[in-house]
């Protein structure tokens, strides 16, 4: 067995993985980062059968409408995750357009990906002649799955994962295998307690509101805007959601099968205030205590409008709740206290701080999950320090850190 990563092996972003055993040759994720400029994984090998897709968010699915160009090569993912990754890749384009950047595929390339898609269930097994591969939920989103290649030696590929349960997702379910394909965005890093964070996060929220304040929350729309929104309907707060979380809370309502608790999901969204268009925000803007909007990193979208309105006024506070890449406005902000908007520089009078939403397992959880996969060998991907995970698991297992085009056999 043949192992190659085409991008993501010791970076977070761009994450492609080839696996070639007998006469199959597979693809397991293929994903861009969305940086300034885009970086986009190594060229696509000939001859790949399947391309097995872990979740929707760009740094994954990013790329993956080239794989129609090989013909009669297919996509395999959640039902759930086939739905998100058709607005992701389409505002992907969006955004090339608007950048200036070249559009790495077309339109048409992302509907024909999509319309030819298998959408499996939560814990399926997709089956081909003698190709099996099984679904686990990975805990990271909802649709997030983990794939367990079953051959001569099973290999589980984790893309993202959480292995602890949050409000809108139940925890990964690992499986038993000989190879752990894992990813390592956090080692050397571990994560507050999320019920603490939560309190901390909504403690602050209701001081600003208290004192006459209103609570910008930039989030992502895929996973993180729901989570906020969810731990927000602890509140008598009015809280109102602008940007493509609208479309994303759709397609999870319509899901119920992958949301730890669909009945509060579905409670929360209708107290939620939803932004059904821009001439609608100045409406927001007035009644709104909180809004949650897109873009998570405050470098477009509607968050850059009501940042223009709110952030002279020292009563308000812009409260951050996931990770910023360097060089985004939100990594500038939290490190130096302003952000660029269209050629000006923008310095807050208001609140700043961020908290630590995320969807990924922490150092101590990743070592946690290999050993309830108990492989023969782990390979770390999709991280900067691996390391420093390495340094841990090498006490109990072999480890291997391979780079971008490296073929690893097994």
């Amino acid at each position: 067995m043949e192992i190659r990563f085409l991008g993501g092996a010791s970076q977070v972003g761009s994450l492609g993985m080839v696996v070639r055993e007998g006469s199959h040759k597979v693809l397991f994720d293929y994903g861009m980062t969305p940086t300034d400029p885009p970086q986009y994984p190594l060229a696509l090998p000939p001859g790949l059968e399947w391309t097995f897709l872990t979740h929707a968010h760009l740094d994954h699915s990013g790329m993956t409408p080239l794989i129609v160009r090989q013909t009669g090569h297919r996509l395999v993912t959640t039902s759930l995750t086939e739905s998100i990754a058709e607005l992701l890749l389409l505002d992907a384009l969006k955004v090339a357009r608007s950048e200036g950047y070249p559009e790495p595929f077309e339109a048409r390339e992302v509907r024909h990906l999509l319309s030819r898609a298998v959408g499996l269930g939560p814990q399926d097994v997709f089956r081909n002649r003698d190709l099996e591969v099984q679904l686990t939920p990975a805990g990271h989103i909802p649709g997030a799955t983990m794939f367990l290649y079953r051959g001569e030696q099973d290999v589980l590929f984790t893309g993202d994962v959480r292995t602890l349960p949050s409000r809108l997702v139940a925890e990964a379910r690992p499986l038993p295998a000989d190879v752990l394909v894992m990813e390592s965005t956090y080692a050397g890093r571990e994560h507050p307690d999320r019920q603490e964070t939560e309190r901390r996060f909504l403690d602050q929220v209701e001081a600003v509101v208290s004192q006459g304040g209103k609570v910008l929350v930039p989030a992502f729309a895929v996973g993180r805007s729901q989570e906020v929104l969810l731990a927000l309907a602890k509140t008598d707060l009015e809280v109102w959601v602008d940007g493509m979380a609208r479309a994303v809370n759709e397609a999870y309502e319509s899901s119920p099968e992958y949301l730890r608790d669909p009945v509060a999901f579905r409670r929360t969204l209708h107290r939620v205030h939803v932004v059904e268009g821009a001439w609608q925000r100045k409406k927001a803007l007035q009644e709104a205590d909180v809004v949650v909007t897109t873009g998570g990193m405050m470098d477009g979208g509607p968050v850059l409008w009501y940042l223009d309105r709110l952030y002279r006024d020292t009563r308000n506070a812009i409260y951050l709740t996931g990770y910023q890449v360097e060089g985004s406005n939100g990594r500038q902000l939290i490190e130096k206290g302003y952000i660029e908007v269209e050629g000006e520089t923008l310095r807050p009078s208001c609140d700043v701080a961020i908290f630590d939403f995320s969807a990924h397992a922490g150092h101590s959880e990743l070592i946690d999950l290999a050993r309830k996969v108990d492989p023969r060998v782990v390979v770390l991907m999709h991280g900067d320090q691996r390391e420093l995970l390495a340094q841990d698991l090498e006490k109990e297992f072999q480890v291997l850190l391979p780079e971008n085009g490296e073929t690893l056999t097994l």
